[in-house]
């Protein structure tokens, strides 16, 4: 018994002792992390192909040997203390291959060890930074992104090696390092500060290195990275070569096409030429695109409010019949394919709902979309991604199609109410404003969805912020001519207004000197389609649901 005891406290000791000696051993990932995720996935895809080619033609390592470590000597993992005293006597060029080389012991071993491992070497890769050269640094990242290339932006070496990678290309400028920091700094998306620091990058750098030696792969990472870092782009060379690659397009590699018409579309680049290129593809090269991609290049249109009906039926025919034969398809492994995911559903419908196009323009049967969303819930597609139903939902709605079906999935399910708090400022305007047009158009839902918040969704003189008038030129002007002609009008007073509470579109409201009160809303850029004349689809709902209510309501365009 003693000698148990004994045991047990030389265990619960020697813990102590390794949490104290290496305190941020877990920091990094936790072990649930990797228990239904692996990287095989990532073979073949865009992202991984960039990689590739970043990796094998703009890198010119010093470097010609093997490497200068056993395997043997940190795989498999005994002892946790003996595998970080093992790294510390590698040096870093070896380090890079050595995450490599993890790889292999990914696949044979216990998903907790394994993020004791991957913790561990992100560690050290952070205690190696400021001491790194910039073939060192990189030949580290390299390893992480054939290792853990779906979570490589989490890790800490990460986010402390990428200031650290400009700062040393900033000494020794040339293209090939160009390209490298470029790829990188590109997979760190959703970060302010990654942001940033891509914006502070390119506007240094890339009037220097945007040249011709820059061929159609080099210049769709550039594309991408833009995109996926959410950085504008004002360069006029940048803007013209975008316009020229994506205008002489040639072959059947779509991927790279969907992704220049990405950062297209992130620019609000206007182009007759783009959107003929986009009508000769759908008419001879519709089969080349999947339905992911088929739904990036639809929302081009919408993101620059484009009004075009032939264009938009040759995009409404084709996703119709792959949504068709999605529908028809009960085979599970099939439908959860990388082509038809949620987010790809929901990226085509908000398209639909910008451009005011309402289901009926659908070549298909509206309650087996809404069967075909149900089953994808039923599978748990949804789960960890609840705004990207709370998008969809909300779409659907601004095309006439409300279901209140639909918003109990959303709000009756427990864990996803959870996911909701944990990205509240993300989904908050949207869950709110999907509540808003339930209680003015489906007031039963809160009969039928218990504990389902009221917001007060409709007040007809409820003042506006003044932030959603600072760029209503035209709203402003009418406002101004209203309170002018107040005499002459028997007008008693103007004020800016919300009558629709989190519909972000200002009106104002008017009352006259009899006691009539009534809405006024402006139809101009900001809110109409290309034509002038078409609301998009948020105005064409806010006009909907004060009708809806009777609410007296005075259009100008």
């Amino acid at each position: 018994m003693f000698k148990l005891l004994s045991s047990a406290v030389r265990s619960a000791a020697s813990r102590v002792q390794r949490q104290q000696q290496f305190p941020a051993l877990y920091s990094t990932f936790h072990p649930r992390e990797f228990q239904f995720e692996s990287s095989d996935g990532e073979t073949g895809t865009l992202i991984h192909r960039f990689s590739r080619h970043i990796a094998l033609t703009r890198r010119d390592f010093d470097d010609r040997t093997r490497f200068g470590f056993k395997y043997a000597s940190f795989y498999p993992v005994y002892s946790p203390d003996a595998f970080l005293g093992e790294l510390r006597k590698v040096s870093c060029l070896d380090l890079g291959k050595l995450i490599c080389l993890t790889a292999d012991f990914r696949s044979k071993t216990d998903f907790r060890l394994f993020a004791d491992v991957a913790n561990a070497l992100d560690e050290e890769s952070e205690g190696r930074v400021e001491g790194a050269s910039f073939n060192e640094l990189v030949t580290i990242l390299h390893g992480f992104m054939y290792l853990l290339p779906n979570k490589i932006t989490k890790l800490k070496s990460y986010r402390k090696a990428m200031p650290r990678l400009v700062e040393l290309f900033a000494e020794k400028p040339n293209g090939k390092d160009f390209m490298t920091v470029l790829f990188f700094l590109g997979l760190w998306k959703r970060n302010a500060f990654g942001g940033r620091l891509m914006d502070q990058y390119l506007q240094s750098y890339l009037g220097e290195f945007l040249n011709d030696q820059l061929d159609l792969m080099d210049f769709a990472i550039l594309a991408n990275a833009s995109y996926k870092t959410s950085v504008r782009i004002s360069n006029e060379r940048f803007l013209e070569r975008l316009e020229n690659e994506i205008c002489n397009f040639e072959g059947k590699d779509m991927a790279l096409f969907v992704t220049l018409i990405k950062c297209a579309r992130m620019n609000r680049m206007r182009s007759e030429r783009v959107l003929e290129k986009l009508r000769s593809i759908l008419e001879n090269d519709a089969t080349a695109l999947d339905f992911r991609g088929l739904s990036h290049l639809f929302v081009y249109l919408a993101e620059i409010s484009v009004k075009n009906d032939s264009l938009n039926k040759l995009f409404l025919d084709e996703a119709s019949r792959r949504i068709e034969e999605e529908i028809s398809n009960n085979e599970e492994e099939e439908s959860t394919s990388q082509s038809f995911r949620p987010k790809d559903l929901a990226t085509f419908l908000h398209g639909c709902a910008t451009l005011s196009i309402p289901i009926t323009q659908l070549d298909l049967e509206p309650n087996n979309l809404l069967n075909k969303i149900f089953e994808k819930i039923e599978r748990e597609e949804y789960r960890y991604t609840p705004d990207t139903l709370v998008d969809t939902c909300l779409s659907l709605w601004v095309m006439n199609l409300p279901s209140v079906d639909l918003m109990s999935s959303i709000f009756s399910d427990r864990q996803m109410m959870q996911n909701f708090k944990r990205d509240r400022v993300k989904i908050e305007s949207r869950r709110d404003l999907l509540l808003a047009c339930a209680e003015i158009e489906r007031p039963e839902a809160f009969k039928i969805i218990s504990r389902l918040p009221r917001v007060d969704a409709f007040q007809l003189d409820r003042s506006c912020p003044e932030f959603l008038v600072r760029h209503r030129a035209q709203l402003q002007r009418v406002a101004s001519c209203l309170e002018a002609a107040r005499e002459k009008l028997q007008i008693a007073h103007v004020q800016f207004s919300l009558p629709v509470k989190f519909l972000n579109i200002a009106g104002l409201f008017v009352t006259l000197d009899n006691g009539v009160e009534f809405n006024v809303d402006v139809l101009e850029k900001t809110n109409c389609l290309s034509d002038e004349q078409t609301p998009t689809g948020l105005m064409g709902l806010k006009l909907r649901l004060l009708e809806q209510i009777s609410a007296p309501n005075v259009v100008v365009s």
